[in-house]
């Protein structure tokens, strides 16, 4: 083949451009059949998460409750907040069901840095600032949260998700999910 080719390309300017054209074809078909698409094993869960902070990111310390209707399911929790991040930086995680969980964490604020080709990301977290993050897995039509601090009620908000389907390996890898987020600012 190389050698009838090369016969072409002495030929002239037609006869070379399809001798290119015939051989991008070529690459191109041998490198469709070679590259395979790669999905990862990234998961993916439906959820809707409620991401709850007041104005100032400020969390008073005391016994925190939690009551919430997830589509006329009642699930309620309790923990205490010192306002003070536990070892590590890291905040509080309660598993209030099988289906709805509870963390405070800490709010940080985020550097970026470039050496070269390279990027590198330091967060670090805002002395006395935080938020509560409550995530319920599966699909609800429905959440009513009541949050409430030494038994008086901070805050106290209805939600009807709606939720976007994603697909963190690629929709060809699949499996999708359904996921919603929103912010509530308390008081």
């Amino acid at each position: 083949m190389i050698r009838s080719l090369s016969r072409l390309v002495l030929r002239g300017p037609r006869a070379r451009r399809a001798v290119s054209l015939a051989a991008g074809l070529a690459t191109l078909a041998a490198a469709s059949g070679c590259i395979k698409q790669q999905c990862t094993e990234l998961g993916c869960n439906d959820s809707f998460t409620i991401t709850a902070a007041t104005a100032d990111k400020r969390w008073a310390a005391g016994e925190y409750a939690l009551d919430l209707s997830v589509d006329g399911n009642q699930v309620s929790c309790a923990y205490t907040w010192t306002n003070t991040p536990q070892a590590g930086g890291g905040g509080v995680f309660v598993q209030c069901s099988p289906t709805v969980a509870v963390s405070i964490e800490p709010v940080t604020r985020c550097r970026e840095t470039s050496n070269g080709g390279a990027v590198s990301q330091f967060c670090n977290p805002i002395p006395g600032q935080f938020t509560q993050r409550i995530t319920v897995h599966g699909t609800p039509a429905r959440v009513v949260v009541v949050v409430r601090r030494d038994g008086a009620v901070v805050g106290e908000q209805g939600f009807t998700p709606a939720y976007q389907r994603s697909y963190p390996n690629g929709e060809a890898c699949g499996p999708g999910c359904r996921q919603d987020a929103q912010d509530w600012e308390l008081p």
